[in-house]
């Protein structure tokens, strides 16, 4: 990720630090070594200071060790943490130990009139701000936004909608879920009660959805209310995103009361199309359908383009839409051409591994088919050209990746046969056969006794089978393990015969 705050050392312990965490047994010297293409002596170094603050960053409860018997290295925790808690808080660790998010919060909290009174206000010296706001500037170039120290509200100035976007990205990249101070914030600035309020639901939503509405609700107040800085909307934008307003319910009231109607008008309609564009399921599904059925019924040139785009992408893959499937793929199908029509700042900084949806999915002749087929018919409408002409590979990734999910969210799943066969204790082929239906979705599992018409088959003793069929040897019910191998075993044939299969 490229905009991570981090300083180019404190990302590759903290690239160690995860490949450590997700290895089940941990990860050798010489394995980490080649994993990150790290000397001998660097590798050292990095692991020595990862040590040592991985126990400073957790006070004591967590350290990293070397396995005794196996000489992996691994994490070992006194408290229940789970790996996000881990993860997300060493990412922080080393956020604060860089300077260049803690220049950006005083740049958004603070007016400075140089940046000589920065770094004196900050205890820093002059040569350390200029070095890290160079680094800002490069950061906001692509959300068309500027660090000032003229006098005025915001010190970030430029595009609005961009500056908003940037600074969400920002707090959200850094603190995630994890605990935010409010220092130089009023508390009633981080209260969402009244935001919450406004969605389905409120009284479900997950923390990592409570601080992204958190996130959302501090910046729009703080632009607007202490920098002086309104959203400035087209009739367009207003128009297109008018759907997303569903109910009469008041939206952040402390802007209601000191905003001109219009004002406050434009910023609740950015509000309700934004926080639908950047945080999960706050609506029902009878309010997307609500939405969808609104923008059918409409005349407006986006909805044209939605319907038109999903109607090819039906044609094309052959697809069945499902009700449900047809409704959240519109409906998240038209924020991102809402996005590409009225915003199109390329994010690409904020994603892991640069928005491609190739990490995930094989890359294999297969799905390179439906890359191709998918991106031919991206270029086909006529909003393609706005994201050719500017280059957008972000946008373009997570808009080929937005129909590619909706692809499977309505095509019908395959399934996989499985042939049993226990010699040794009978009756044990057909609990085997109930445990693999009590974990999976039995519409998914076609049994069967003919080992050649079999995709996978579990036998105790040797079987002869067709070469491309996989073969699990189950020989010791009295294991745990064999259970478990057996699970891990089907597990990867749905993975591979119905995820990575459209």
């Amino acid at each position: 990720m490229r905009n991570s705050f981090m300083g180019k050392k404190e990302r590759l312990k903290f690239e160690l630090f995860k490949s450590i965490i997700f290895s089940r047994n941990g990860l050798s010297f010489n394995e980490l070594m080649q994993k990150h293409n790290l000397t001998k002596s660097t590798l050292s170094r990095y692991i020595h200071e990862l040590g040592q603050e991985v126990e400073l960053a957790f006070s004591g409860e967590t350290n990293l060790i070397q396995n005794p018997k196996t000489g992996t290295y691994q994490l070992q925790t006194k408290a229940p943490y789970s790996l996000g808690y881990l993860i997300d808080y060493i990412h922080l660790f080393y956020v604060n130990k860089s300077g260049t998010f803690f220049i950006l919060d005083a740049l958004l909290k603070n007016h400075y009139s140089t940046i000589e009174a920065m770094a004196l206000d900050l205890h820093m010296s002059s040569s350390s701000v200029y070095k890290q706001l160079r680094a800002l500037k490069e950061m906001l170039i692509p959300f068309g936004g500027k660090i000032s120290f003229e006098q005025g509200a915001s010190p970030l100035r430029g595009d609005e909608l961009g500056v908003r976007l940037f600074s969400f990205y920002s707090y959200w990249s850094v603190f995630k879920s994890t605990e935010f101070t409010s220092n130089g914030y009023p508390e009633s600035w981080l209260n969402i009660e009244s935001i919450e309020a406004y969605f389905d639901h409120t009284r479900s939503l997950s923390e990592s959805q409570q601080a992204k509405l958190r996130f959302i609700q501090l910046i729009t107040l703080k632009r607007v209310l202490r920098q002086k800085k309104n959203i400035e909307l087209s009739d367009s934008f207003i128009e297109d995103t008018a759907f997303f307003d569903t109910k009469d319910t008041e939206v952040l009231p402390l802007l209601k009361q000191r905003l001109p109607d219009k004002l406050y008008q434009a910023e609740r309609a950015l509000l309700l199309y934004a926080t639908r564009g950047l945080v999960y399921n706050l609506d029902s599904l009878e309010t997307k359908k609500k939405i969808v059925q609104n923008y059918e019924k409409s005349s407006l040139t986006i909805a044209i383009y939605t319907t038109r785009l999903m109607r090819q992408v039906q044609e094309e893959f052959k697809l069945a839409y499902t009700e449900e499937g047809y409704i959240n793929f519109y409906f998240y199908l038209i924020i991102l051409l809402i996005y590409i029509k009225h915003i199109n700042i390329d994010i690409l900084g904020y994603y892991k591994n640069e928005l491609s949806f190739h990490s995930m999915i094989d890359y294999d002749e297969t799905n390179l088919d439906i890359f191709q087929k998918i991106t031919t018919i991206i270029e086909q409408q006529e909003f393609y050209s706005k994201i050719n002409k500017e280059s957008l590979k972000g946008v373009m990734s997570i808009l080929s990746l937005t129909i590619y999910s909706g692809i499977y969210l309505n095509k019908k799943s395959g399934n996989i046969s499985i042939c049993v066969i226990f010699n040794n204790n009978l009756i044990l082929a057909d609990g085997i056969k109930k445990v693999i239906l009590d974990i999976y979705n039995p519409d998914r599992i076609i049994f069967t006794n003919d080992v050649t018409m079999a995709d996978f088959v579990i036998s105790d003793s040797y079987e002869m089978v067709n070469p491309e069929t996989d073969y699990f040897y189950f020989d010791d019910q009295l294991n745990p393990k064999q259970w478990e191998l057996m699970i891990d075993a089907i597990n990867q044939m749905f993975y591979k015969t119905i995820f990575l299969r459209l």
